[in-house]
């Protein structure tokens, strides 16, 4: 479109310079019923190049702003979603602390993000209390661990 544009600003400076240098013809334009006498060359060519150039403006006001639309329509759906996973994670490690919480109450014995059992301790007043409660270790975690010689992958 813009390339468009621009040749159509380049006709328009042609069409100018041919006006402008002597040539200085006219006929006489019938449409319909309207009829105009001594009408300069170049005017019929310039009100074609106006009338075009008006439809490609009216025609990239109209793209641009449904690209805009489509694009705020997107950032409105991808904020709403990444707020509601946020929000999800916020429960979920409020229900998971919450469940290592009873669970340590209860005496039963916790587990780890691998579902393996953690060993239960005894307190000196015989009840048994689980170890408190650790997060999954996440993938790059892992991959440090591995890396640094400190513990197995784990796979």
């Amino acid at each position: 479109m813009i390339l468009f544009l621009l040749l159509l600003i380049a006709a328009c400076g042609v069409v100018a310079v041919y006006a402008a240098s002597g040539n200085a013809g006219t006929h006489d334009v019938a449409l319909w019923q309207w009829h105009w006498s001594a009408v300069p060359d170049w005017v019929p060519v310039v009100l074609t190049a106006v009338v075009f150039g008006g439809l490609l403006l009216l025609y990239m006001t109209y793209s641009g702003l449904v690209h805009g639309v489509r694009v705020g329509s997107m950032r409105r759906r991808v904020t709403t979603r990444e707020s509601a996973i946020t929000d999800l994670r916020r429960e979920n490690q409020q229900l998971r602390e919450e469940n290592a919480r009873i669970r340590s109450e209860r005496g039963i014995a916790a587990t780890t993000g691998d579902r393996e059992p953690v060993a239960a301790t005894t307190a000196p007043d015989g009840r048994r209390s689980a170890a408190p409660y650790r997060p999954r270790a996440t993938f790059g975690e892992r991959v440090r661990a591995f890396f640094s010689g400190q513990e197995p992958a784990g796979y």
